[in-house]
């Protein structure tokens, strides 16, 4: 900044000299003669770092003798320097996200407070003057000091979540360096009673111990619970409800699981050349037959085999439920005896103590050795 200082005498001016420690100014001498100088700054000035400076100045006239010495001094000027700011800081969200959660059917004055700041100096580009969103198309609003608000009802069934984009503007209408995320979650109006279980239940055979309800939480909207009473109650129409086999024909059982064309089918449907399974109980149209351990189907002479080849293959559906007796009562399933007394069994499928056994018993003419032969499976029930 040009300045110029009069010497009474009309003698030369020849230097100025600043007072102060680690000051980032000089004054140099343009004209001797009018005393015109000129004050620059040595380094970059930063406004951030300082906005103002004070200091004193003073001028020295070109003297007789050895320089400075003998020049004489003007008396003190003080210099008051503010530093302008440069608009060069973008505003910056204090946090890179923001969540809330509303709930739905309500109108909000204010859902949360997004904030911003910025590192300039000056109030013209320090301060914050507006927000926006950015998201396109939501069912909300943004005031100048960053509180959103809903511009309508929201509803959980049409949207659980929104996630919405907000930038932030300065005095200078310079934008935020990066816009923040702000997701809304959206909950339903508190309903008291059990949440998050289903009535139907999938289960695949065999596959054990299975939580019918994993997830299920009692919702009591802050309210107080005195008692609790649960009780459950599963049903099925009939044997075979659940069950993928029953959208398939016993035929195409067959053809699925690659049985042989010689396969004999020991529970057939009534007829006049199968009348053995007349009597039986039929759980449903689908000839699924029920057995209460007081009644069995007697197969005739000549449709089985009385003794099993070295290889064969024994196939069934069964649904097994409570025992009707006692532990250690044999349920038989199939079996193969003499016709006399009914004691000796050639092979038998039976259930006995949570276990499926098989026995098979060869004849003398089938091996050396007259020892049965029994495989047991233990069942999970």
């Amino acid at each position: 900044s040009p300045f110029t200082v009069f010497h009474p005498s009309a003698g030369e001016i020849c230097a100025f000299k600043i007072h102060g420690q680690e000051l980032p100014f000089e004054a140099v001498v343009l004209n001797k003669t009018s005393g015109e100088g000129r004050l620059r700054a040595k380094s970059p000035i930063d406004c951030e770092l300082q906005k103002e400076y004070t200091f004193i100045i003073q001028a020295y006239d070109c003297g007789v003798g050895p320089r400075e010495t003998a020049w004489k001094k003007s008396h003190k000027a003080v210099v008051h320097i503010q530093v302008k700011d440069v608009n060069e800081f973008a505003p910056t969200f204090k946090e890179p996200a923001y969540k809330a959660v509303v709930t739905e059917g309500k109108i909000y004055d204010s859902i949360l407070q997004v904030e911003a700041i910025d590192e300039d100096c000056s109030p013209q580009y320090s301060q914050i003057c507006n927000y926006e969103i950015v998201t396109t198309d939501v069912p909300f609003a943004i005031d100048k000091n960053g509180n959103i608000r809903n511009t309508e009802k929201l509803s959980y069934d049409k949207q659980r979540q929104y996630e919405i984009l907000v930038t932030a503007y300065d005095c200078g209408q310079k934008p935020a360096a990066q816009d923040t995320l702000v997701q809304v979650d959206v909950k339903p109006v508190c309903k008291p009673g059990w949440q998050d279980w289903t009535k139907r239940i999938e289960y695949q055979p065999g596959s054990g111990s299975v939580p019918l309800f994993p997830s299920i939480h009692l919702e009591t909207c802050d309210g107080a619970v005195s008692s609790i009473q649960i009780t459950t109650e599963l049903q099925t129409n009939y044997i075979g409800k659940g069950c993928d086999r029953e959208t398939y024909s016993e035929r195409s059982l067959q053809k699925l699981c690659g049985t042989s064309s010689g396969i004999i089918d020991l529970l057939p449907s009534p007829s006049a050349a199968t009348n053995w399974t007349a009597g039986l109980l039929v759980d449903s149209s689908e000839m699924i037959f029920k057995f209460d351990g007081r009644q069995g189907a007697k197969i005739p002479d000549g449709i089985v085999p009385k003794n099993l080849t070295d290889q064969f293959t024994i196939t069934m559906w069964m649904k097994h439920g409570p025992s009707p007796g006692v532990r250690a009562e044999k349920e038989t399933i199939l079996c193969n005896s003499d016709k006399t007394e009914m004691n000796r069994h050639h092979y038998a499928l039976y259930v006995h103590n949570c276990r499926l056994v098989f026995l098979l018993r060869k004849d003398f003419d089938q091996a050396d050795t007259f020892r049965p032969a029994e495989f047991h499976w233990k069942l999970d029930q």
